[in-house]
């Protein structure tokens, strides 16, 4: 018998923090954090060498760079709030099913069965499993009470 929950308000944030963090962290992310700290630091050394009205520029550059990160991790949570919310809303039933050879998900009237070789890897936050798909760029988040620890592991396992 599949695993089954009612979603609510506080579940969703938790998942949508989650993926958020999961983003975040993904090797392009932090290559653009470490980008932006690198202009960061080159704009506040940079601020030294400014000694005239012409420089007003490089005295705004380190917090244009502050904003533009900022406005990276609100966006980033925006959009991981905006597609948790769409897949599962409040008060939705969400299942799950570990089969042999796929997992079976079911949310409201829809329902999916994806084979384990599509996915490429799991990630399991406090309020959310987080599983990439090979053919996409987004993952697929589902509760973490659904799972026991014995089930992550065997999928774990299967996804490789």
């Amino acid at each position: 018998m599949p695993a089954s929950l009612t979603v609510d308000e506080p579940l969703l944030r938790g998942m949508a923090r989650d993926a958020s963090v999961y983003s975040l962290t993904r090797p392009w992310a932090i290559v653009m954090w470490a980008a932006l700290a690198a202009a960061l630091i080159t704009s506040i050394l940079n601020l030294s060498s400014a000694g005239t009205d012409a420089d007003v520029l490089t005295a705004w550059m380190p917090v244009a760079v502050v904003a533009l990160a900022a406005y990276a991790i609100w966006l980033t949570i925006a959009n991981a709030r905006r597609a948790v919310r769409a897949a599962m809303p409040p008060e939705t039933t969400v299942w799950v099913e570990v089969g042999e050879r796929l997992l079976r998900i079911g949310a409201a009237r829809r329902r999916s069965e994806i084979p384990y070789e599509e996915f490429q890897s799991l990630r399991a936050g406090r309020d959310a499993v987080l599983l990439k798909v090979r053919t996409a760029s987004v993952v697929t988040a589902l509760p973490r009470a659904l799972f026991t620890d014995e089930e992550l592991a065997a999928l774990r396992a299967k996804i490789g």
